[in-house]
């Protein structure tokens, strides 16, 4: 495999975030093993998505689409809203439901908030699961504010050595076969408790077939 080329994703839209602080430290371990980081600036500039526009989006979703199409994978730092993944994340991800970038493509989750995310995690890795994608590596980070320096990047050793373990996961995930990484996608899909077909689901949430 020659240069890898990964999408970071920032769901926090601020300059300064707990989730950008995150793929701050991701990206300089990526960055060692000469991982070429693309980082995204589009996700404040997508509209809302409108089912009638898939085919004729905008320049800013046609980028948006681009910059998953042409990375080797992707990695998403989402922050929990209310509960669930924050709306600014949901939307850029509807907007390649009917388009398939994301289909095969492994991806990284990660997110930081009060309790690590749980529930973004859970929504975002059901959301690209059944858009196709293969989730390689996730993580939370609880109180980031308490592994944070006075500048918010992350201090803590024991969260900058999870985050170290995260990106060799998506590293090596992304050099492995294509048997491989969808192996570890049930792991780590699992761990989420999210299934991975939809017949699961549908067995799920009806209580098994007649």
């Amino acid at each position: 495999m020659g240069t890898v080329r990964i999408l970071t994703v920032c769901g926090s839209l601020g300059e300064a975030s707990a989730n950008r602080s995150l793929l701050d430290v991701v990206s300089r371990v990526l960055a060692q093993h000469d991982v070429h980081i693309t980082d995204d600036t589009l996700l404040g500039t997508l509209p809302p998505m409108r089912s009638e526009l898939v085919d004729a989006a905008g320049d800013a979703v046609t980028s948006f689409r681009r910059q998953i199409a042409e990375a080797d994978g992707v990695i998403i730092a989402a922050p929990e809203y209310a509960g669930s993944l924050a709306g600014t994340v949901k939307n850029a991800l509807d907007w390649v439901v009917g388009t398939g970038e994301l289909y095969g493509k492994p991806i990284g989750i990660l997110s930081a908030g009060t309790t690590g995310g749980p529930f973004a995690r859970q929504v975002l890795a059901r959301t690209l699961v059944w858009q196709g994608a293969t989730i390689v590596a996730q993580l939370g980070v609880s109180a980031p504010r308490t592994k944070s320096d006075a500048d918010g990047a992350i201090s803590d050793e024991a969260t900058i050595a999870a985050l170290d373990s995260f990106a060799d996961s998506v590293l090596r995930a992304l050099r492995a076969t294509a048997d491989e990484r969808a192996t570890a996608s049930e792991r780590v899909v699992a761990s989420l408790g999210v299934r991975r077909h939809l017949d699961e689901q549908l067995i799920a949430l009806s209580g098994g077939f007649d």
